[in-house]
């Protein structure tokens, strides 16, 4: 091959790269690292998956979504010698258990972990790597839930499978698992997080509060009839199109959860708001739970966010969302008479779209008297736990490990 050729070839995917480059915010950690995986995740998952979705149809996206995202952790975390991994079926749902052993145990606590994905992606194995740190400063005993993803099934056969693993494991399994069912916290992130605080909730409507000790949610998902608070506009004017977690990506899932079709247009209509009926918009309830002046006004600078207009709502789709928006199963940031929850652990990151729901459900849990520690990352992304060899997932980690540590007794962490 003549050096031209190769000087040419060169060129093309230099100027090809260049083309598709989006700047990311310049707080950003692991810059290298998220620059290259942000690439990468766009390029197949978005560029080749809109082709996809054109050609096939979404639901054939989400399976490639799938392939993609699950892609790297082929190359998982080894692991431990000190811990020994079992998977198996709690009240016949998939469950991935975490053993430390004598050397290494020094909690008979345990921690029900649920993973994001959006309720469409991801498995609890690809989270090996920060459950195995997060088990190596705590000593405990961890259980991972494996459950049923969107569009095999839909909203709300997530949320009672999870709450089933939970009940079963106070009630009975706790022998078997060898902990204090009196000990247990629950944990998830992003939609994760969802599942773990609904399912705090529902155990408190049904008077069993007492069965979660805490509940530690890592940037959740609490609201998905807002898509145009500061976090949203901050994304739309810094690093719109970006491979992270955006707008059009998570409307998508939230369709795909709801057994709703999940075509362009009606991602479109969920990203301007109009999916929302306006007598609900107009609700004092519903303004009070989602008043953005509540957020810290650092978050919502004057050049980077205007206040949402009230779009008008799409007859069809309003109609649908009618029965879920207000629904706690779905939108935790509505639930009532919330006293008697466990204590939370709410982590946010700042470049990321559900930054603001976040707070905002530690506001509305702190209304109702809910004990609540606030952790703000600036610098974090969404889908940083899933982030290799990072220091900032390293703190985030070690912060969560800390809250575990101080309600199980651990000084020794």
């Amino acid at each position: 091959m003549s050096v031209a050729i190769i000087f040419a070839i060169a060129a093309f995917i230099f100027v090809f790269v260049l083309a598709l480059h989006i700047p990311l915010p310049p707080q950003i950690c692991d810059r290298q690292k998220i620059q290259m995986f942000e690439f990468l995740i766009r390029l197949f998952n978005e560029y080749v998956g809109d082709l996809i979705e054109v050609l096939i149809g979404p639901k054939m996206k989400n399976y490639f979504s799938r392939f993609i995202v699950g892609f790297p952790y082929n190359f998982k975390a080894k692991c431990p010698k000190w811990c020994k991994i079992e998977n198996r079926l709690i009240d016949g749902v998939r469950c991935r258990i975490y053993y430390p052993d004598a050397s290494m145990k020094k909690s008979n606590g345990l921690l029900v972990f649920i993973h994001g994905g959006g309720w469409c992606l991801m498995k609890p194995d690809y989270y090996d790597g920060p459950l195995f740190y997060l088990m190596s400063k705590t000593g405990i005993t961890i259980c991972a839930i494996d459950y049923d993803l969107a569009p095999e099934v839909k909203f709300p056969a997530p949320v009672i499978e999870c709450e089933k693993v939970v009940k079963k494991i106070y009630e009975e399994e706790h022998k078997t698992l060898q902990i204090d069912p009196t000990k247990i916290h629950i944990m998830g992130d992003s939609a994760g997080g969802n599942l773990s605080t609904v399912t705090c909730q529902r155990l408190l409507r049904s008077g069993l509060a007492h069965y979660i000790q805490s509940q530690i949610l890592v940037y959740p998902v609490t609201n998905v009839t807002d898509f145009q608070s500061p976090s949203y506009q901050y994304y739309e004017r810094t690093y719109k199109g970006a491979g992270l977690l955006n707008p059009t990506v998570f409307a998508r899932m939230v369709l795909l959860y709801l057994g709703i079709e999940a075509n362009k247009k009606n991602v479109k209509i969920l990203t301007k708001n109009r999916h929302i009926p306006s007598e609900i918009r107009n609700s004092k309830e519903y303004q009070a739970a989602t008043d953005h002046s509540i957020l810290p006004p650092a978050f919502r600078p004057k050049q980077l966010y205007d206040p949402p207009t009230l779009p008008s709502p799409d007859p069809n789709i309003s109609a649908i969302f009618a029965k879920y928006a207000m629904n706690p199963d779905l939108n935790p940031l509505f639930g009532k008479q919330l006293e008697g929850l466990p204590e939370a652990m709410i982590v946010t990151a700042g470049i990321d779209i559900l930054r603001d729901e976040g707070i905002l459900y530690g506001k509305k849990l702190e209304s109702h008297k809910v004990p609540v520690a606030w952790y703000h990352y600036e610098a974090a992304f969404h889908g940083i736990l899933n982030m290799p060899k990072s220091k900032q997932r390293r703190r985030i980690m070690e912060d969560i490990a800390g809250f575990i540590n101080e309600r199980s007794g651990n000084k020794k962490y």
